[in-house]
């Protein structure tokens, strides 16, 4: 139990009412669920309860609002947002794209070289889900312990939770891009009415071995353009839609 005293240094008390309680907070995830794990075997269950009457099992924030533009403060793209093909100013030489701030939609990617009509530009990557996954992540419906510590564990990363990056590709299968750990600079293609890339899916593809997502421009593209595709109605809240 020597863990549980070490980290009750807090004056914010957990969602049991355990005065002083900090528990996982301080653990980096990994850290965290080996620690859940071992106490889960050397502990009755009750026991373990109380060890993990923790923040990571009180309510979390509400998640970030629905398509709001993440602030570009500065031109450089926060290292906590930076996919592994970017590098140190944003740029992905491979692709011949580079992420900086849009104008009103926080960070976009951008054309660093022309590029033709009807050529593949890029993969969208991501985590594989099912529906249930999604409802779980995403609406928080039966969360487990399990659960609340992945979204515990994003909010420590500074990651959102809102559930804005994920493309269907059937009705249970999805491509979440939302943890820039698991995606590629794709992740921050915006909308746009009058797109320069259309969007493709298949289930499984023999290029992958698995589902696919990528882009494709719809017309020849110059160095400097934004790099946009029309996300569909499905994607809008009716709030967001314009009144004619």
């Amino acid at each position: 139990m020597c863990g549980i005293w070490l980290l009750a240094r807090s004056s914010r008390p957990c969602a049991l009412s355990f005065k002083h309680c900090l528990c996982c907070q301080r653990l980096l995830p990994e850290t965290a669920i080996a620690w859940l794990t071992m106490m889960r075997q050397a502990l009755p269950i009750r026991a373990l309860v109380v060890a993990c009457c923790v923040s990571a099992f009180a309510p979390t924030p509400p998640s970030s609002v629905r398509r709001r533009p993440l602030s570009a403060k500065s031109e450089a793209l926060p290292k906590r947002l930076r996919t592994s093909d970017l590098d140190a100013e944003g740029r992905c030489d491979e692709a011949g794209i580079v992420v900086k701030a849009s104008p009103g939609k926080g960070f976009g990617a951008f054309a660093a070289r022309n590029f033709d009509e009807d050529i593949t530009i890029a993969d969208y990557v991501g985590e594989q889900l099912t529906q249930a996954e999604v409802d779980v992540r995403y609406k928080k419906s039966k969360m487990e312990w399990k659960d609340r510590l992945w979204r515990k564990s994003r909010q420590l990363k500074g990651i959102t939770v809102s559930g804005d990056y994920i493309f269907r590709v059937e009705d249970d299968l999805y491509v979440d891009a939302e943890d820039p750990a698991f995606a590629n600079w794709c992740r921050f293609i915006n909308h746009s009415s009058d797109a320069n890339l259309r969007v493709k899916s298949l289930a499984y593809s023999g290029y992958t071995q698995g589902p696919r997502v990528w882009f494709v421009s719809t017309r020849p593209i110059e160095a400097g353009e934004e790099l946009c595709f029309d996300y569909g109605e499905e994607y809008w809240f009716e709030e967001d839609k314009p009144v004619a």
